[in-house]
Formats: structure tokens, sequence, C-alpha cells
């Protein structure tokens, strides 16, 4: 079974998530997915590029403790 809410932001609130409970009970194995239908074109254009440069091999790649002490240089 597939069941499609759609809402406005404004109704985000605590009511609707009891009404989305309420409809679940007590169910297991559920997954509920929240899509945003907005275009956003500079998030896109990072995106776009971030796809490119992975691509292309130029990434940097760190350990966890490399990634902890790693401090980004200043762009000029």
């Amino acid at each position: 079974m597939e069941t499609v809410i759609k809402v406005n932001p404004s109704e985000l609130n605590s009511k609707l998530l009891k009404k989305i409970k309420k409809f679940i009970g007590d169910k297991e194995n559920i997954d509920v997915t929240i899509s945003l239908k907005e275009f956003d074109p500079a998030y896109t254009e990072g995106l776009d590029r971030s796809i490119s440069q992975a691509e292309n091999g130029d990434t940097l790649s760190f350990t966890m403790e490399e990634f902890i002490a790693y401090v980004p240089k200043k762009k000029q």
C-alpha cells in the first residue's frame, strides 16, 4: 500500500504528525519520504560542479583523523 500526503509548509505541525502516526498505527516496516519540488539554481549549479570534480578526480580523500585535523586554505 502506498499513500501520498501533499501538504503546504504551513501545515507541518505536531497535529499533522499525530495524524500520520495514527494512520501508521503499530505497523512496522514503514518508509516516510519527504520530497521537495522547488528548484534552486545555486544548489543545482554547485551539485553539478561537485559531480564534475568527482568525475575528473579532483577530490580529496581523508582518514577520519586527517579529516578532523584538516584546516582548509583560505581562498584569495
